[in-house]
């Protein structure tokens, strides 16, 4: 069986794929922390025994395949929206604990299954990857985390090409009202940064990279599926983001260097990763600099812009897997029953 674990709602990135699974028969089943914790289905761990039982199935015996897609962001009690009550607000920060801990036991419990991602890479975060970076010998932009004016006015002084700012986490949305607001990578000019008081908030500042295109590649287990950014410089922004959705940005299928993708490869399997989005900027220099790694990202963008179905390919892998450690099963099974006869 496959099971997945994602949001209680649609998710870009995969309902395409449930899709292919029904198309294929697939065995899949999904559930959502919702299912677990805020009583949308009858759920119930036995912790002595590890089984798992959904709306009266146990599924834990049957569970080859594991695909984690954004599981932890469906944590919703707001017990403390419309109140300014302490306790209120302190029982909600302390489940948000609790159902990490829940997390936790299911990785424990689930560890020796196949993962994609798996669940060791799943929690690695930017910091991770550039300390990673350096020792495999991937270029990354030059990068520092200081909450002081003067060290950052020394690390801008020290990059002609300019400085740009971006959150250590993944960052979501702020929802006001009717209107949602969403933080992107910023460029850092001289004059903002004498406007900051002597100290602030630890902030993540990276060298601005030098861009002759931005490429977006799906990682999936030793295939990478890259697509080329093309951008007119007129009005070109900071962030890759905003320009989606314009008529001057231009999406190009793309091969990395066969060289390149072995690196990557190797640094992905250091971070336990199987499969992530990432992005890489190649400079005017022909340089190649990794930006950021995703290991839940979205794929659907380059997917469509480029007929690579990648929706397909990760159903695909999953069904593959399932299949395979079905067959191994059968075969220990068999061999079990000889070693019983000869003896």
């Amino acid at each position: 069986m496959i099971l997945i674990l994602s949001y209680d709602w649609y998710e870009q990135g995969t309902d395409p794929v449930i899709d292919w699974l029904i198309y294929q028969k697939a065995d899949f089943a999904k559930i959502t922390i919702n299912d677990l914790v805020n009583r949308t289905n009858d759920a119930r761990i036995n912790i002595n025994t590890g089984e798992i039982w959904i709306n009266g199935v146990e599924i834990s015996h049957k569970v080859n395949v594991i695909w984690f897609r954004r599981f932890e962001h469906d944590i919703s009690f707001n017990f403390s929206k419309k109140t300014d009550d302490p306790i209120l607000k302190q029982a909600d920060s302390e489940l948000q604990l609790e159902i990490r801990e829940l997390m936790q036991f299911l990785f424990q419990r689930f560890k020796k299954k196949t993962w994609m991602p798996h669940y060791l890479g799943i929690n690695t975060n930017k910091l991770d990857h550039i300390f990673l970076a350096k020792k495999r010998g991937i270029k990354m932009p030059e990068t520092i985390i200081c909450n002081n004016k003067t060290d950052l006015l020394s690390f801008y002084e020290q990059h002609q090409n300019g400085i740009i700012m971006k959150p250590i986490r993944h960052s979501g949305y702020f929802i006001k009202g009717e209107k949602t607001f969403s933080i992107y990578t910023n460029s850092v000019k001289k004059s903002f940064i004498e406007t900051l008081p002597d100290y602030f908030t630890a902030t993540l500042f990276q060298q601005k990279v030098d861009s002759k295109m931005e490429i977006r590649v799906f990682y999936i287990d030793g295939s990478f599926y890259a697509t080329a950014i093309i951008i007119t410089e007129v009005n070109k922004e900071t962030d890759v983001k905003l320009s989606f959705g314009t008529d001057n940005i231009n999406w190009i299928p793309y091969e990395l260097p066969q060289n390149y993708k072995l690196h990557l490869t190797q640094f992905f399997e250091d971070l336990h990763l199987n499969t992530c989005s990432f992005d890489v900027i190649l400079t005017h220099n022909d340089e190649y600099v990794l930006l950021d790694i995703n290991p839940v990202g979205q794929y659907t963008a380059p997917s469509n812009k480029c007929n690579y179905k990648i929706e397909q390919k990760i159903a695909n892998w999953l069904v593959e897997k399932d299949e395979k450690e079905i067959e191994n099963h059968h075969i220990q099974q068999k061999d079990a029953r000889r070693s019983s006869i000869n003896v």
